[in-house]
């Protein structure tokens, strides 16, 4: 009961910060992870090929990493709060996870940044699936921290869809990072 409570509020407050509060998510990211929310989601960059799609690209903080880095990527988000709010000439696009509107096979990286319960929906795996080209590779960080990946409940869905699955030893401004880096099993549909 209390953990279903928690939950509800969690789920209830991150929905406020995604859309109606979005003008306040730069800073309680940067308040929440002391200034290395950026740092953490560079340390990423070894994983990421061309072309890239980021998943919950919210603000476009990470797009604006993957341009000065030269790579061709689009970012997508639900919200359009937090589209808004992104500054720079980025390919971004309002999209559900579950319903992306790419074209299947063009991508040779997904990736995602500490993304919300959108990445649990066996609907968003497909997609996954569906978009990246044969041998492409999906990179989340899921958290930063001590954290068991291999108990994690994304973790036992992606394997039970055939996923190989690694996670890497990564810390970034003396943070543990929880990455999970993988291939789905069979070449996409």
């Amino acid at each position: 009961m209390v953990r279903s409570l928690y939950q509800q509020l969690r789920a209830w407050f991150f929905d406020r910060l995604y859309h109606e509060c979005a003008f306040l998510y730069d800073s309680v990211a940067t308040l929440v992870s002391r200034g290395h929310w950026f740092r953490w989601g560079a340390a990423l960059l070894p994983w990421m090929h061309a072309p890239i799609l980021e998943l919950g690209c919210g603000t476009g903080h990470f797009q604006a990493l993957l341009a000065r880095q030269q790579h061709m990527s689009v970012g997508v988000d639900r919200s359009a709060a937090m589209l808004a709010r992104a500054q720079g000439p980025h390919n971004l696009l309002q999209a559900d996870s579950r319903q992306l509107p790419i074209v299947a096979a063009s991508m040779r990286t997904v990736v995602a940044v500490f993304p919300a319960n959108y990445i649990l929906d066996s609907a968003t795996h497909a997609e996954i699936e569906r978009v990246l080209c044969p041998q492409g590779t999906v990179v989340i960080l899921l958290a930063a921290g001590q954290l068991t990946l291999t108990q994690h409940p994304l973790w036992h869905a992606l394997q039970a869809r055939g996923w190989h699955l690694s996670a890497p030893p990564l810390i970034e401004a003396g943070t543990p990072l929880q990455v999970i880096v993988g291939r789905p099993h069979a070449s996409p549909r």
